[in-house]
């Protein structure tokens, strides 16, 4: 069997049919698809099963407790089969040739890795104003590399996205070095293909959007920051700084410094987030470190934030910034309110 599909599928009844359609529909036959439903609270069971109704292809996980995404995608993960394991959100979908485009451009190459492109779109003209974002525009990187050298490529030509599921990757690669999610944070994506990256020999970018992403309300990408988020990208910043650490001196200059700027930039997206955050709800997560846990919070995090916060109030009171957002804020306004939100790629 070619690939591995793990859905993750938590409270998307509304959405979970066209994203398993979307795979009943491939024009590659060659999978099987694992939906893990994280005790979802709405009618997402039901909705799987009528959409996968006959199809031998899909097998439907059921965890104990509501787990969080990594541990759904740890157990689809072991439950697969497949040569290559992709991962599929449960609101999100695959254009219908995605699989017989990464097959083919893996059979050319004899790959390990295979990044491709996304698209996104967005449920309302708020969504599409606040959370923006530009999946399509990115440049390619032509021929196979390593994982360290097409690491140091997209880095370089702002092509990287940290996410599990805009790659595939074989199954053995995985099994190997026993990589999977950390469970219990969020932002889980940037560890994990971060920890991922330094293993494949053979890694190229197929640069097409072949993942259609949704954005829409109350998902994770569109809810304000909890301390959550800040606890997610901590750890993970701190989990990169050890191990480029213990294994700088295996890598290139350039490798080494891509992953620490990434290393710091996830720390400092961590920062940011704490300006959207009640005091409160920040005092009462220090209370709940240990001594160590805490040093490092407030060196790596809290005094960042602290550091950058004055810079943030400064540039925003200054006369130069108001003046320009002044002059900015009518055409914009206009374009957001006849600019209609993308329903979906191609409409």
């Amino acid at each position: 069997m070619r690939f591995s599909i793990v859905v993750a599928a938590y409270n998307v009844e509304r959405y979970i049919g066209e994203c398993l359609e979307s795979l009943k529909s491939q024009s590659f036959g060659d999978f099987e698809c694992i939906v893990v439903n994280d005790c979802s609270q709405d009618g997402t069971l039901d909705a799987i099963g009528r959409a996968i109704a006959g199809d031998g292809r899909f097998t439907v996980l059921t965890l104990e407790r509501n787990s969080g995404l990594s541990a759904a995608r740890n157990a689809g993960m072991a439950a697969a089969a497949g040569e290559f394991i992709m991962f599929l959100d449960g609101d999100d979908y695959y254009d219908p040739e995605a699989l017989e485009r990464l097959d083919a451009r893996i059979a050319a190459d004899n790959l390990d890795m295979l990044y491709f492109g996304a698209a996104s779109f967005y449920e309302s003209r708020k969504l599409r104003r606040e959370h923006y974002e530009n999946q399509e525009v990115r440049e390619s990187v032509e021929g196979v590399h390593c994982g360290p050298d097409m690491y140091v490529l997209m880095e370089r030509t702002k092509a990287f996205r940290p996410s599990a599921c805009l790659y595939t990757v074989r199954k053995a690669l995985l099994d190997g070095c026993g990589l999977r999610f950390l469970d219990g944070i969020l932002h889980e994506d940037v560890l994990f293909q971060m920890q991922l990256i330094p293993h494949p020999q053979r890694v190229a970018f197929l640069n097409e959007p072949l993942y259609q992403r949704r954005m829409r309300e109350g998902s994770i990408m569109t809810t304000r920051p909890t301390m959550r988020n800040v606890h997610g990208l901590a750890v993970t910043a701190q989990r990169m700084q050890e191990w480029l650490a213990a294994h700088a001196g295996e890598y290139s200059c350039e490798f080494c410094e891509a992953y620490a700027w990434r290393t710091s930039d996830t720390r400092e997206v961590a920062a940011r987030y704490l300006r959207e955050i009640d005091e409160a709800d920040v005092a009462a997560y220090r209370e709940g470190l240990s001594t160590e846990e805490l040093a490092a919070f407030d060196m790596h995090v809290l005094g960042l934030w602290r550091s950058m916060g004055h810079v943030y109030d400064e540039y925003e009171t200054s006369h130069a910034y108001r003046i320009g957002h002044a002059l900015i804020a009518i055409p914009q306004k206009i374009r957001k309110l006849v600019e209609l939100p993308q329903a979906k790629p191609g409409e």
